[in-house]
C-alpha cells in the first residue's frame, strides 16, 4: 500500500510539474520605442491657398539641446486640413515614423488640445477599428486670438490594444510616445 501511495504521489508530482512547465506565459507586446526627433504639421487651407508647414524639432533627441518650436500663424474664420508627419533624423536616411504609427494605429492616438486660441479641431482620422488616431484632422479658426496647441502621441501597449474612443490623454492604459515641450506650439490667429 505504501509503495502504491509513493507511486501515485510521484506520478502526481511529475504531472503537476509538466502542466506547470507547459503553462503559456501571457502575451506581451514587443514594442520598440521609436525615436521621434521632428513633428511636421502641414495645414492646407480648404478652398485653396498655400500649404503652411510648422515644426517641432529636437534634432539630437531627448536631452541635449532644447527643441525648436515654430509659431503657428493662421487666418481667422478659415478651415484647414491638417496632417502630422513624424520623423527620426538621427538615422540616414531619415525615417518617417508616422508610417509606423499608422501601421500600428490601433495602438496609438494623437491628442490635439488647443488652449486660448479660437481654434476647433475635429474629424480626426481613425484607425482600422474606427477609433481616433489623429494623423489627419480638420482645424477651424474663429476670430483673431492667441493661445497654444498641445500635441501628444500616446501608445496603448495591451495585446490586443485596449484603446477606446473616450480615453483621455491621461489614460493609465497608455503611455506617452511624444509630447511637445513648453505647452506645445504657440498659436496666433490673425
Amino acid at each position: 500500500m505504501r509503495k502504491q501511495f509513493l507511486k501515485l504521489s510521484a506520478f502526481g508530482l511529475i504531472t503537476a510539474t509538466l502542466f506547470t512547465a507547459c503553462k503559456k506565459d501571457p502575451v506581451t507586446e514587443t514594442n520598440e520605442e521609436e525615436v521621434i526627433t521632428t513633428l511636421v504639421l502641414k495645414l492646407t487651407p480648404q478652398g485653396g491657398g498655400s500649404v503652411l508647414e510648422y515644426k517641432f524639432d529636437d534634432a539630437d533627441g531627448p536631452g541635449g539641446s532644447a527643441p525648436l518650436l515654430d509659431e503657428v500663424i493662421l487666418a481667422p474664420n478659415k478651415v484647414y486640413d491638417a496632417k502630422i508627419i513624424l520623423l527620426n533624423k538621427t538615422v540616414n536616411p531619415v525615417d518617417t515614423i508616422s508610417n509606423e504609427v499608422e501601421e500600428e494605429g490601433d495602438a496609438h492616438r494623437f491628442y490635439l488640445e488647443p488652449a486660448g486660441a479660437n481654434l476647433t479641431i475635429s474629424n480626426l482620422s481613425n484607425d482600422v477599428n474606427g477609433l481616433p488616431l489623429g494623423l489627419e484632422s480638420t482645424w477651424t479658426t474663429g476670430a483673431a486670438s492667441t493661445g497654444k496647441i498641445q500635441i501628444t502621441l500616446r501608445h496603448y501597449p495591451a495585446v490586443p490594444p485596449n484603446k477606446a474612443a473616450n480615453d483621455l490623454v491621461t489614460s493609465p492604459k497608455s503611455s506617452t510616445d511624444l509630447v511637445l515641450t513648453n505647452g506645445g506650439f504657440a498659436v496666433k490667429i490673425q
